[in-house]
């Protein structure tokens, strides 16, 4: 067996690991190896076609390489740094309610997250008040069932932004910030509910 015919088997070998391969970094950099591999091959076997191929991947595997990095880089940096709800507001509606109205109450459904502008409001059966800057109704849009837990009354007047549900699951989806902003929020308020409770 020629030398050529080994450098043409370890090509297809790198191949091969890529599909083990559970990570997009991992997976990428074989790939590359397989590109450099495959070229090699392909111009000491006299193979256009094979050097035409992974003269075009070996660029392209190279650009995911670099995005793959830079996206890792920035989730790590999204999950140590805070989110600012107001960037939503493009996404949101106003709504205005009175002192002594009701945000939502326990049992309804779960259609909206609501983002607290202006006001004071409490939740009604644990008796804890919500300031301005508070975001109010996210854990339950994730439940199972999708009905509130908890009443919320304004206790003074109250401006707030609402998102619908179709809205922030397409944002959950496309940004990872506001992904990682609402599970960050819903442990925080778990977390405090549990203290509560043993309280």
């Amino acid at each position: 067996m020629g030398w050529i015919e080994i450098l043409g088997y370890a090509a297809s070998g790198a191949v091969f690991v890529t599909f083990w391969m559970k990570t997009l970094v991992p997976l990428r950099l074989i790939a590359i190896v397989g590109n450099f591999l495959f070229l090699g091959y392909g111009i000491n076997a006299d193979l256009g076609n094979i050097v035409l191929l992974h003269a075009a991947l070996l660029p392209l595997n190279s650009l995911r390489l670099v995005q793959a990095m830079q996206l890792r880089k920035r989730l790590h940096q999204m999950a140590h740094a805070d989110f600012d709800p107001r960037a939503l507001f493009p996404f949101m509606t106003e709504v205005e309610k009175s002192a002594g109205d009701y945000i939502f109450k326990r049992g309804d459904a779960a259609l909206d997250i609501y983002y607290l502008v202006q006001g004071r409001a409490k939740f009604e059966e644990l008796g804890v008040g919500i300031g301005p800057g508070e975001l109010i109704g996210e854990i339950a849009m994730f439940a199972p069932d999708k009905n509130r837990t908890q009443s919320v009354v304004c206790e003074t007047d109250c401006k707030l932004m609402k998102i619908s549900e179709p809205q922030t699951l397409q944002l959950y989806a496309d940004n990872p910030e506001f992904g990682l902003y609402i599970t960050k929020m819903m442990v925080a308020r778990l977390l405090e509910n549990a203290k509560r409770a043993a309280a």
